[in-house]
């Protein structure tokens, strides 16, 4: 995990084989397309953009067609974030022609705008796929979300579900153990915990935060289901790097054997926590399930502002 200044092909003077991005009514979309070296080029990009209907997105996607045309072919994916299945099978079925050689193969992906069940189910494809060992992944965090106002980032909840493909297998016999990596949606942790009623509970803080001064940011916004199960309960991890998220995950059920507990997890922390827990999924394949709530709706003119340093998350460099 590093931040980058400027973003290259993966190999010198030869184009990455797909580069994969989503638009957003949040200007940070934009954040990986901006810092495109002058020379950065793909073979084909598929840009995902969600179906309802926006003006900042649709400004947005301007934008970032604007960049990318100039760089190579660029396939457009609308999809839903009720259902991100249906495009992910058409985005599969685009990359089945790709060299599974790592001389030749290279994706490059900007995770930073889609949603977490979409993320996690794109991850799993691209896995499917056996390109996972070919995957560079970027991220830009935001400067700022606007909770000052003491406004929900969602409302509602339209369902609390097992992600389709992340289901554990642990008999009903065994108690029950849910972590949920916190963000700054209370209501909706508050709901998980009440849904799942768990046997036992440990709650994921981004510590430290993207910025220092966010520290106690999240423990706020999360106080009352804090409250409710103990400050003990919480667990602090790193909000930037996927790594030592998945190192804290493996610490934490040493003392939690996921062969004696039914799990699950439940990722509202941030995108590269998310990441993490993909990382550890892979290395736990049915022993847990990941938990996603669904909202009714995004309050999107309260959510990020501002465009930071993109991150690098994973590359085959450092493998």
């Amino acid at each position: 995990m590093k931040t980058v200044k400027k973003i290259e092909c993966y190999r010198p003077n030869t184009s990455d084989n797909v580069f994969i991005t989503c638009a957003s009514f949040e200007e940070r979309c934009l954040g990986v397309p901006r810092k495109f070296d002058d020379n950065y080029t793909f073979d084909k990009a598929y840009i995902f953009k969600y179906k309802h209907q926006d003006k900042q997105r649709e400004k947005h996607l301007k934008d970032m067609v604007s960049i990318l045309d100039t760089r190579g072919s660029i396939k457009r994916i609308v999809t839903s974030e009720d259902d991100p299945i249906p495009a992910l099978a058409e985005l599969s079925k685009n990359l089945k022609g790709i060299n599974h050689s790592p001389e030749e193969s290279i994706v490059t992906l900007d995770i930073t705008t889609f949603t977490k069940h979409h993320l996690l189910l794109l991850f799993k494809t691209i896995d499917n796929l056996g390109l996972w060992d070919f995957l560079r992944i970027y991220y830009t965090p935001p400067k700022n979300y606007v909770t000052e106002l003491n406004l929900p980032m969602s409302f509602g909840l339209r369902k609390i579900s097992p992600i389709s493909g992340f289901v554990g297998h642990s008999p009903l016999s065994k108690p029950t153990l849910t972590v949920i990596l916190l963000g700054y949606e209370g209501d909706r942790a508050k709901a998980i915990y009440e849904n799942l009623d768990p046997n036992e509970v440990l709650l994921i803080i981004p510590d430290p935060p993207y910025h220092k001064e966010w520290k106690g940011r999240t423990e706020k916004m999360n106080e009352h289901l804090i409250k409710i199960v103990g400050k003990d309960k919480v667990i602090g991890a790193h909000s930037k790097d996927p790594i030592k998220l998945l190192t804290k995950l493996e610490k934490i059920f040493k003392d939690y054997p996921l062969d004696k507990w039914r799990c699950s997890i439940s990722p509202l922390g941030t995108k590269p926590q998310a990441l993490g827990l993909y990382l550890f999924w892979r290395k736990n394949k049915g022993k847990f399930s990941i938990i996603y709530a669904q909202v009714l709706r995004h309050n999107e003119p309260f959510f990020s502002t501002g465009v930071d340093e993109p991150l690098i998350l994973l590359s085959p460099k450092y493998k």
